[in-house]
Order: structure tokens, then C-alpha cells, then sequence
């Protein structure tokens, strides 16, 4: 008996595999704030900080429309008072991540504590030298807490990108004429606040 088989149809468009992207990794890339380390290195120190009330308010706004749709969350109150939601924020990462993340090595608690009481710090030695109580020194302690204030955030950072499954935060590395805009805003903050400091009275 003869194998009759259908003729192939020239005019069909190619047949491709289609994977569909899971539910859950779906909501996973867009949970939390992305960008790469070094791009928010640049940003939070050019900006004397100053960008750190966006990357908190992007990290609330993003985990609201993600998970959070079911918990009363405003983000920008969260961004302003950052001292009062960052171990929050950090515990919604860790639960993110999950356990048995051997990637992903962080102190959540510690991190979220060392940027409260630094920042805390910073704030109050900048007042102290705004009065010129203490000065310069008061002032030059204010700008030096951004160090460790920045090394707890990128850590954060880091561990937000790793729970979006973006750990290199590829998809924002870009450094975009907005971003510029003001780390040239921050670059002449910084000569002013410098000048401020070494200046005599």
C-alpha cells in the first residue's frame, strides 16, 4: 500500500517554538527597582544622596503594583521617611529571594540598620555644622557617613537585582541625558558644599 503523506505548504509561516514566560518569573523581574551597581553608585554619590528618595520610592512603587496590590503602601511617605521602612524593605527582599540563595550573600537586618543609623548621623552633623557648631568637622563627618551609608544601600541593591532575577542589573545600566543632568546638578552641589567647607568665614 502506498504512504500517501500531505505536501508541505510553501506559504505557511516557519514553525518556531514558543516558550512562555512563567507566571512567577514574570512577577519576579518586575518586583523591586533595578539597576546596576555601578550606575547607582554614580548616581547616589553624584547626588549627594539626593537620588536615594527615587530609588526608595521606585523599589515601594514596584513591589505595590507587583505583590503588594493586598498591604496599604504609599510610596512616596516610604521614600521621604526611609528610616522608618527599610528593614521592611529588605525583609519584603529576603522573602522575594527566598531561602537557600547561596548566590546571594547579605545581612538583611544589619544592612537596614547600618543606613538608619548613618544616615540619622549624617543628618544630625549636618544640622550641628549648618549652625556652625563644630565646624568644619561636623561637616566633613556629615559627607564622610555617605561611604558607609552607600556600601549598605548597594548591597541592598544588589540583593533586590538578584530577586528580580536580573543580578547584574543589566536591563538599567544605561546611563540615560536625565541621569546626567543631574549628576552634573550633584557635581556642582558637591564644589559648592566643599568650597563651604575650606572656606574661611
Amino acid at each position: 500500500m502506498q504512504d500517501i503523506r500531505p505536501e508541505p505548504n510553501l506559504y505557511a509561516p516557519p514553525a518556531s517554538e514558543i516558550r512562555a514566560e512563567s507566571p512567577t518569573d514574570a512577577l519576579r523581574a518586575h518586583t523591586f527597582y533595578v539597576v546596576s551597581i555601578p550606575k547607582f553608585c554614580v548616581l547616589y554619590v553624584a547626588t549627594f544622596g539626593v537620588y536615594g528618595l527615587y530609588w526608595f520610592y521606585m523599589h515601594w512603587q514596584r513591589y505595590r503594583r507587583g505583590q503588594g496590590q493586598h498591604e496599604s503602601i504609599w510610596p512616596v511617605p516610604r521614600a521621604f521617611f526611609s528610616i522608618f521602612f527599610t528593614h521592611a524593605l529588605v525583609a519584603r527582599i529576603e522573602t522575594v529571594l527566598g531561602p537557600g540563595r547561596r548566590d546571594v550573600r547579605w545581612s538583611p537586618g544589619l544592612l537596614a540598620t547600618t543606613y538608619v543609623v548613618f544616615e540619622i548621623a549624617s543628618n544630625i552633623l549636618g544640622r550641628l555644622d549648618g549652625r556652625g557648631i563644630g565646624s568644619p568637622m561636623t561637616g566633613i563627618l556629615a559627607i564622610a557617613a555617605i561611604a558607609p551609608i552607600t556600601l549598605a544601600l548597594l548591597q541592598i541593591q544588589s540583593a533586590a537585582n538578584h530577586a528580580c532575577g536580573d543580578p547584574d542589573g543589566s536591563s538599567n545600566r544605561r546611563v540615560t541625558w536625565a541621569n546626567l543632568c543631574w549628576i552634573a546638578l550633584g557635581v556642582m552641589f558637591w564644589a559648592l558644599v566643599v568650597m563651604g567647607l575650606f572656606m574661611p568665614a
